[in-house]
């Protein structure tokens, strides 16, 4: 079976809750978690680890009340229904960003000592440069482009992130779930409704799939709040980088490199 990241980290925070020394959740199937698995008293000791994971997860289901049928240790219909169930309450904490990216504060003071003067052309912090995988344009998605405008400091660790979405995806789930629907990143312009300079002016945010993640839908609207895009925001925070929807719940599409005063 192929594990997905949120139900290995559904796991982990069960043997967590086991008190069992598991480590981080993190989505990582590494030493801490199988040996924690081991230590799972409730589950068979022949159990290799994948099926140790499945039981383990149908141990949570059912401490949740959801039935997932026999704790057999077997992905079945009832496990996978009952993991749906109990993944729509879980709630996991942001991964830590990288020591390396503390991006500044999110005032105009901070941007411009950090990443330069915002302009609206003629920038020369821009750089433009090739991506892992074709993004469609949200505003006309039988266009692609294979290459983005963003600052030079943001280049590489973007770069990062998307590489591990092809890793972890595919071009299929990739296109599936709009991963790939491109909103624009450097756009010299205030905020809306405001009168401070978006983050967007200095190419060091991102918007993606902005049809289905309007500016003011909360998480029971907008389309990437769902459990399936839950390594696309790990990917994204392990790099320091803030989701609105992910912090105040709203603007879903957006992402950026720059922190939250508040």
């Amino acid at each position: 079976m192929k594990w997905t990241m949120e139900q290995i980290k559904t796991a982990q925070q069960f043997l967590q809750q086991q008190s069992l020394p598991v480590g981080n959740v993190d989505g990582i199937p590494g030493p801490k978690t199988r040996t924690a698995l081991g230590l799972l008293s409730s589950l068979p000791v022949r159990w290799d680890t994948d099926r140790k994971l499945t039981g383990c997860i149908q141990l949570y289901c059912k401490q949740s009340g959801y039935d997932p049928g026999p704790v057999d240790g077997i992905w079945g219909p009832e496990t996978q229904r009952a993991f749906n169930q109990l993944s729509a309450i879980l709630i996991f904490p942001p991964a830590a960003p990288a020591a390396e990216n503390v991006w500044p504060l999110q005032t105009q003071t901070s941007l411009n000592r950090f990443y330069g003067t915002a302009f609206a052309e003629h920038n020369p912090n821009l750089v433009t440069y090739a991506i892992p995988y074709p993004f469609k344009l949200a505003w006309d998605t039988t266009q692609t482009v294979d290459k983005i405008t963003t600052h030079y400091k943001v280049k590489d660790s973007i770069l990062r992130v998307l590489n591990q979405v092809l890793d972890h995806y595919g071009l299929e789930d990739i296109d599936r779930l709009h991963l790939n629907h491109y909103g624009g990143c450097f756009q010299y312009r205030k905020t809306r409704n405001g009168t401070t300079l978006s983050t967007h002016s200095w190419g060091i945010a991102l918007d993606f799939d902005p049809e289905r993640n309007q500016l003011k839908w909360g998480r029971d609207k907008a389309a990437f709040a769902g459990v399936e895009y839950e390594a696309w925001w790990q990917f994204w925070e392990k790099e320091g980088w803030v989701s609105l929807g992910r912090t105040r719940n709203y603007d879903w599409m957006h992402v950026q490199a720059a922190r939250l005063s508040a």
